[in-house]
């Protein structure tokens, strides 16, 4: 079965992936990628803060923020019984939900989202434990509501009051089912659309679904576009044949597909776009993982690589300024100020 996995950067050492033509001055070929690292750093410097998992000087995964360059990096949560895994910045900024681990367990991509559920403000302060009744929960575009993939169904739950509003049935999604930012629609990692792991798309107001990946292959790690007309995902391989998982989107009727980045030797998984949609984050990954051991980030413009279909073609050939962002897991970005999250170096313990 597939897997998934992420990243991110500790320090602020930028780092990009441009071909140096051939007899090109190798001096010349690395002034001018570091100049590329550092417009693209410039540009998304200000632009919000991520926040994502990482073991960064601790044996167990902590959350911990930075700007999208990389710098201004904090932790925010230090419990060392736990991994915190999985966190998301509610649609406004202020909140946070991840999934608290026990560190005996480790993080997988495929289990993370089956233990205790924590709702925080998005600075780590005011950890609130809901438990393992809140599977996979993902933001509301209100950030009031989540939606859950329960046994029984999607379950929207009012955060306030912790009761359900209505169910949607889940028809096959299985894991990492996201809200669509305009609330007309679920994505996620399915069965029942193929051989494989699939990405389906799910109408949350009749519950029609379909397809919007490749069938005869694995796929994995989808999330929204802003536009909430297109997808990001992870798109894997075909069992037999082998390779390395890509990163491609597709619009929610399936129709139009296509590969915005890949790279010789890694697997790309647990794409996000930013908010204003002119940039990806996503993971580099070595090992095809289901625990994570040891993965990074990176950021590119987006997109990067034209709408040719063929996964075959030589992607050196026109590869992207790479902001790399260092080690870490399933990050997520905001546009939101929360520039008094370095004051949480020290967050309390999470409530019941």
């Amino acid at each position: 079965m597939l897997r998934l996995r992420i990243f991110v950067f500790a320090g602020g050492l930028m780092a990009v992936s441009v071909r140096c033509p051939a007899g090109a001055n190798p001096a010349s070929a690395s002034a001018s990628r570091t100049e590329a690292a550092q417009r693209l750093a410039s540009e998304v410097r200000n632009d919000g803060w991520l926040v994502f998992s990482a073991r960064i000087q601790t044996p167990n995964w902590n959350l911990f923020i930075m700007r999208p360059d990389g710098s201004d990096r904090r932790r925010i949560t230090d419990s060392p019984e736990f991994n915190e895994a999985g966190a998301r910045f509610s649609p406004d900024g202020k909140r946070l939900l991840y999934y608290r681990i026990p560190a005996s367990e480790g993080v997988d991509n495929n289990t993370y989202g089956t233990f205790d559920l924590v709702i925080a403000n998005a600075d780590g302060t005011d950890p609130q434990v809901y438990g393992k009744d809140y599977p996979w929960a993902s933001w509301g575009p209100d950030s009031r509501q989540i939606g859950c993939l329960t046994r029984r169904g999607i379950e929207v739950v009012d955060l306030a009051t912790r009761k359900l509003v209505r169910q949607i049935p889940r028809r096959g999604i299985v894991q990492q089912s996201i809200w669509s930012p305009d609330g007309r629609w679920f994505v996620g990692t399915a069965n029942g659309l193929g051989p494989y792991w699939n990405i389906g798309v799910l109408n949350a107001a009749n519950g029609e679904w379909r397809a919007v990946s490749e069938t005869d292959r694995y796929n994995c790690t989808p999330d929204w576009c802003p536009d909430s007309l297109h997808v990001v995902y992870a798109r894997g391989i075909i069992p037999e044949k082998g390779g390395f998982a890509e990163l491609w989107t597709a619009s929610i009727d399936g129709r139009q597909r296509r590969r915005i980045y890949a790279e010789a030797g890694h697997h790309i998984y647990g794409a996000c776009a930013s908010p204003d949609g002119k940039y990806v984050l996503f993971t580099r990954s070595i090992e095809d993982l289901g625990r994570v051991i040891s993965t990074k980030m990176a950021l590119i413009c987006w997109p990067a690589i034209g709408p040719d279909t063929d996964s075959s073609s030589n992607v050196k050939s026109r590869a992207p300024v790479r902001l790399d962002l260092g080690p870490g897991w399933e990050p997520h970005w905001t546009s939101a100020d929360i520039s008094m999250a370095g004051k949480a170096s020290q967050p309390g313990g999470a409530r019941q």
